[in-house]
């Protein structure tokens, strides 16, 4: 049976649980990172949920806002390296299996600026990425994010290559179902990426939750099962919803893998 997971903040975690998810996609942005005393009570307080409360397999906001991977506000290498590192000491303390790198605004590009040298800045980024988490035993997704939200990266056909570009076991893509609607971009790109997809979101028409509007879900999870992709799929909707609707996605989900 496929895991299904909803991504919440961590004070919800007992209610999802309750609900029947099998995991907690949690944000690393409502932990403080920036000193090793941060990074060590982030460790400790999803080591605990993901033990005594529910599963955190998933991460995602996966860095704060003032890091940036490319540009000319670029942070140092040092920066960068050093806050992977505490993201990969929390990632291995919850347990999880993969962690969504989207945050646009890390890597937009403003007007004017090379995009090759932007990708090769992407490229070298997630090459730290990469030698950080190295022996975590979680996964980091490239998020491609729609046109709305980023300039840069915006489809799972880019986001694949430039995983096959770094080419290290750590770095995998995360496929965001809103977004590749939002772009139209063909399901056939997901069976492309096959083996690099590595976590998973989905939501419906309007960025709601499954089962509320017209997305082809259907045609999704045939696209996963197709690529290979054996992992769990999360609820992302970005907006609080009452317990029952949660539920309800919930039981929408459980039926769409079971009969696909």
């Amino acid at each position: 049976m496929r895991a299904i997971g909803y991504a919440d903040r961590t004070e919800n975690a007992a209610a999802l649980a309750r609900l029947g998810f099998d995991y907690l996609e949690a944000r690393l942005t409502e932990f403080d990172l920036s000193t090793p005393a941060g990074a060590a009570a982030a460790s400790q307080a999803l080591g605990r949920i993901a033990r005594d409360v529910i599963s955190v397999s998933v991460l995602q906001s996966f860095v704060p806002r003032g890091l940036y991977l490319t540009g000319p506000q670029r942070s140092s290498a040092a920066e960068l390296r050093t806050y992977f590192g505490r993201a990969a000491q929390v990632a291995a303390a919850a347990g999880a299996r993969s962690a969504v790198f989207g945050a646009a605004w890390s890597r937009n590009l403003p007007d004017g600026y090379d995009r090759d040298r932007g990708r090769a800045e992407l490229v070298e980024a997630y090459h730290w990425c990469a030698d950080a988490f190295a022996g975590s035993g979680c996964i980091v997704g490239i998020e491609p994010q729609n046109l709305k939200e980023c300039n840069f990266v915006r489809l799972v056909s880019e986001a694949t290559s430039l995983a096959r570009q770094v080419d290290r076991p750590e770095i995998g893509v995360a496929v965001d179902l809103y977004h590749v609607q939002e772009e139209a971009e063909p399901l056939d790109h997901i069976v492309a990426a096959g083996a690099l997809v590595c976590a998973v979101q989905a939501a419906d028409t309007g960025r709601n939750e499954p089962g509320t509007g017209g997305y082809p879900h259907r045609e999704f999870a045939q696209a996963l099962n197709d690529a290979g992709y054996a992992g769990g799929v999360s609820v992302e909707i970005m907006h609080d919803i009452p317990d029952a609707q949660k539920a309800a996605a919930l039981r929408f989900l459980r039926e769409l893998f079971a009969t696909t």
